[in-house]
């Protein structure tokens, strides 16, 4: 079987850092207990430890167990006492029901105090992880399957990290990552060739991802001695796909091609065939279920 294609947009984020999410876990520590927890806290002394697993109910991909360690540094800072952990599961790899992702261990006032906060981010993360190995899987060796910016302020490289988990590619990061020439920008500079033109005088080196609405516009983007180095192929079909690469091949340019406009997996079917190229999915991120993960809690006697 050949190695499955995949484009990234920017460098990818492979990997979290504590940059990634600390502002997020002091956040989330602030929100969650503001003025204590008054039922862990009634219920058990400090001294009292508890062992605990972290548990799926389902099958998934996982993503997010690397922000844990940050979040028990942060809390032995805010505490002064610590979490033991043993990872069961790398972020990445897939698991089925019952699977036991981590082991945790500590006093039972900070397993329940960081129960929601951990759940919270495996749920979540691992949620788009899973949905994007799905999408992946349906989507064939040849086309890639990339994120988008529509995501939550404050996690997006952890989103676009759970992409990567899931075996997805990784768009652009931010507005500053690649110019981006959409709909809005076409109408208010004029058309596609004023927008260009405009945008590479000033900016000559910058990746470039233009969009285009129908054929016409892709003939004028054609037409320009400018670089473009994606064109964004937005709501258009089959039959228009296939005059659209044709053009490409025609004109001798060598352009990226990216698909968007209400692709899901199941569709993807209709593009086997068409060589390399990439679909941009926005309910990867922002219509993700969490993932059934469960805190299993036991006195440790």
């Amino acid at each position: 079987m050949s190695a499955r294609f995949q484009k990234h947009y920017t460098q990818p984020v492979s990997q979290v850092t504590r940059a990634d999410c600390q502002e997020l876990l002091q956040m989330a520590l602030a929100e969650d207990a503001p003025a204590g927890d008054p039922a862990a806290e009634a219920l058990f002394d400090p001294t009292v430890i508890s062992r605990a697993r972290l548990v799926s109910r389902e099958k998934g991909v996982a993503a997010g167990l690397a922000v844990l360690p940050f979040l028990f540094e942060l809390w032995h800072t805010q505490s002064g006492r610590g979490v033991q952990y043993q990872m069961h599961c790398k972020d990445g790899a897939e698991f089925g029901p019952g699977s036991v992702l981590a082991e945790l261990q500590a006093a039972t006032v900070d397993l329940l105090r960081l129960e929601r906060i951990i759940l919270n981010m495996l749920q979540y993360l691992s949620g788009i992880a899973s949905v994007t190995a799905t999408t992946v899987a349906l989507a064939g060796d040849q086309i890639a399957i990339l994120d988008t910016r529509k995501t939550l302020p404050g996690y997006r490289r952890l989103a676009k990290y759970a992409v990567f988990c899931g075996g997805g590619s990784n768009h652009r990061i931010s507005l500053s990552d690649m110019a981006m020439i959409k709909d809005n920008h076409v109408a208010a500079a004029g058309g596609i060739q004023a927008a260009v033109t405009k945008l590479r005088a000033r900016y000559p080196d910058i990746p470039l991802n233009v969009e285009v609405d129908t054929l016409d516009q892709l003939a004028e983007l054609l037409e320009l001695p400018e670089q473009t180095d994606v064109v964004l192929l937005d709501n258009m079909g089959r039959a228009q796909i296939d005059q659209a690469l044709q053009m490409i091949q025609q004109s001798g340019r060598a352009i990226f091609v990216e698909l968007s406009g209400g692709w899901t997996p199941e569709r993807l079917t209709e593009l086997h065939g068409l060589g390399n190229l990439g679909i941009s999915m926005g309910f990867l991120t922002h219509t993700t279920r969490f993932l059934d993960i469960s805190m299993e809690l036991q006195s440790d006697d």
